[in-house]
């Protein structure tokens, strides 16, 4: 890919997805007609009057802003991320429900109207809890657009040079997409667990209506102190990365002690009182209520996995962080000229 098309692709990024196509191909037009012209100098060198043109036309992001308007809630350097991560909460949203909708129906062996009304009931759970989301996804954004510093994207486009774009990523580069998802689950989840830990739990249809079943116990929020204080920290860590956009060996240590306190924290929850639990008491005036016994084990065959699962992916990272760390070591006490 030359660099006139990864100039384009740049832009495009920063444009509207209902006219990205066309004001890109009238760009990478204009530029091609542009570098014609330029190259019918004699001796002329197509690479430098390509990186020419480029730093002339401006910044990518510059030039998205020229083609609509720039007030805006949330921006077109975060717009491509908070995209992604509304897609990525909807499709979990709507997974669940799905397969919370296909257990009862294979349970409870419905058909005709009581099959259309199950229907129903998970279209509009299932829009309002999207439409949850979205709102706090929408927050979330809106604050992260206010609290980046501006004058330093404004720094940044004013240096910017096209030849950047041929460069290879850094490997210490810390990715924002990773960074601002990161933000906004731990934000979802801090909410949810702190305000609305009561409609964490199983939706349970019994007796020709839906029943909500929470499922916390008193345990679990014995461990709420130590979750806070680890993903407040986490979300503190990401903003600080967001500013400096590159890691470093405080920032990968820092990053380190708060994988081991999740591991930690995770193998607390896996040995010690169960953190779910589904008993009769919470089944009361439901048809399921002799099923207790049954689907309490069954709960924690489910919580099981996930706990190792929150164990083996902080190892993971751990194991990445260390070669990171050793690796910087190692350049350090090395250098090349």
């Amino acid at each position: 890919m030359n660099l006139i098309e990864k100039y384009v692709t740049e832009v495009g990024k920063y444009l509207p997805h209902r006219n990205r196509a066309d004001i890109e191909a009238e760009i990478r037009s204009t530029l091609e007609d542009m570098l014609e012209e330029r190259m019918q100098a004699p001796g002329a060198d197509s690479d430098a009057l390509t990186l020419q043109l480029l730093k002339e036309y401006g910044a990518p992001r510059k030039v998205a802003e020229s083609y609509g308007a720039v007030q805006y809630l949330i921006g077109p350097r975060l717009f491509p991320i908070f995209e992604m991560v509304l897609k990525i909460v909807a499709a979990v949203l709507l997974g669940v429900g799905l397969l919370g909708f296909g257990f009862n129906v294979i349970r409870m062996d419905m058909a005709g109207p009581a099959l259309v009304e199950a229907l129903g009931k998970l279209i509009m759970d299932s829009f309002g809890g999207v439409l949850m989301a979205f709102g706090n996804i929408v927050l979330v954004f809106a604050i992260l657009e206010r609290v980046l510093p501006v004058p330093e994207q404004e720094s940044m486009n004013d240096k910017w040079e096209p030849s950047e774009l041929a460069k290879e990523p850094s490997p210490d580069q810390a990715k924002i997409s990773d960074l601002v998802a990161e933000i906004v689950f731990t934000v979802i989840f801090l909410a949810l667990f702190n305000l609305y830990p009561q409609y964490v739990g199983i939706v349970i249809f019994s007796d020709g209506q839906w029943s909500f079943i929470p499922v916390l116990t008193e345990a679990f929020f014995r461990y709420m102190p130590w979750i806070n204080l680890l993903w407040v920290l986490q979300v503190g860590l990401d903003f600080w990365l967001l500013r400096k956009s590159l890691w470093d060996v405080p920032t990968r240590l820092v990053n380190l002690a708060f994988k081991l306190g999740s591991i930690a924290l995770a193998y607390a929850m896996l040995v010690g009182p169960a953190i779910i639990q589904i008993s009769s008491e919470s089944l009361a005036g439901t048809s399921l209520a002799d099923l207790a016994g049954k689907l309490d084990p069954l709960s924690q065959f489910i919580l099981i996995p996930f706990l190792i699962a929150m164990i083996i992916a902080p190892s993971v990272e751990i194991i990445q962080t260390v070669y990171h760390l050793f690796r910087s070591r190692r350049i350090t006490a090395y250098p090349t000229k």
